[in-house]
């Protein structure tokens, strides 16, 4: 709660917004926003300027919305390299219970951060939602499965799962193929395409690939990745720095969301943290494949780093 009460006093008394703009910007009714902002004056978050270990952070989210235009951004205080993934699900758990409205369409794609967003959600009912899964399972035991978080946060959310019902990855193109034929896996791949919200991981192009711990991938085939300039991917889908998709025979394998479809829609999450990252994140926003960027303080003030220097 004092993380939103210090957003909210940022808003209004750093940014120079209305009650009514910071509501409708944050889902609360514009009564709440009143009485948080005298909480935070009762509280002594406010005084001359606005106090909290998040303000930073808040300085930092406007710099990337306007650096890469986009819809929103989330910062979270850096903590311990073992602990940014827990910060980071934390704070997308919070962003869902905000924005996911009764009857919308949440689309969940996978990634390690993202498998631990289910615990950190509230349980509470959210009227009509939907939950689409934006690739097929990896395997029926691997914890990341996106099957696994769909109905994980489906069960949270009373809302229902829809699942697309094919590996994630095949042995071939041409069963690749035959699968996305398929009614079903067709139905839920277009159902996608209608999401209120997307989430999705970024995965860096190397060695500490989760295709390549899953042996998707070789080393060989990682660094010829490396040698074409991948620097990351989303939804096993690699992508250079500029955000441009590399060539790669996995993609021809792969039954899921394509990321070129993805750079067209509004309201998607890119949930990733920890400096290793910063390429692969930077990519991703170049490519425009993702809206809204969920990460830690230093991986955004990385980023920002980044793009100036290039720009000079």
């Amino acid at each position: 709660m004092t993380d939103l009460i210090t957003r909210i006093a940022w808003l209004y008394y750093k940014e120079g917004l209305k009650e009514t703009q910071i509501a409708s910007m944050l889902d609360l009714s514009r009564s709440k926003v009143g009485r948080l902002l005298q909480k935070a004056r009762q509280d002594g978050i406010v005084h001359f300027q606005v106090l909290g270990t998040t303000s930073n952070c808040l300085e930092i989210e406007k710099k990337l919305i306007d650096l890469f235009d986009l819809q929103d951004a989330v910062v979270v205080p850096t903590v311990s390299e073992n602990k940014i993934k827990e910060s980071l699900a934390k704070a997308a758990a919070q962003y869902l219970e905000r924005h996911l409205p009764s009857g919308s369409l949440f689309a969940v794609g996978w990634g390690i951060t993202i498998s631990e967003v289910p615990k950190f959600i509230r349980s509470q009912e959210i009227r009509d939602l939907r939950i689409v899964t934006l690739n097929g399972g990896l395997t029926p035991s691997f914890y990341l499965n996106p099957y696994d978080v769909g109905s994980r946060l489906a069960y949270i959310l009373g809302g229902e799962c829809y699942y697309v019902h094919a590996p994630a990855i095949t042995t071939s193109e041409h069963l690749c193929r035959s699968l996305k034929a398929d009614a079903t896996v067709e139905q839920a791949l277009e159902m996608a395409k209608h999401a209120d919200y997307f989430m999705v991981g970024i995965g860096r192009a190397g060695a500490e690939s989760t295709l390549v711990k899953m042996r998707y991938l070789n080393l060989g085939e990682t660094e010829a990745l490396r040698q074409q300039g991948a620097v990351g991917d989303i939804l096993g889908q690699f992508f250079n720095v500029q955000g441009e998709k590399v060539n790669c025979d996995l993609h021809k394998r792969i039954v899921g969301f394509p990321i070129e479809d993805l750079s067209k829609m509004k309201n998607v999450i890119g949930l990733a943290g920890g400096i290793a990252k910063a390429e692969a994140i930077l990519g991703a926003l170049h490519g425009m494949y993702i809206k809204i960027l969920i990460t830690d303080e230093k991986t955004a003030e990385s980023l920002i780093n980044l793009e100036q220097r290039s720009a000079s």
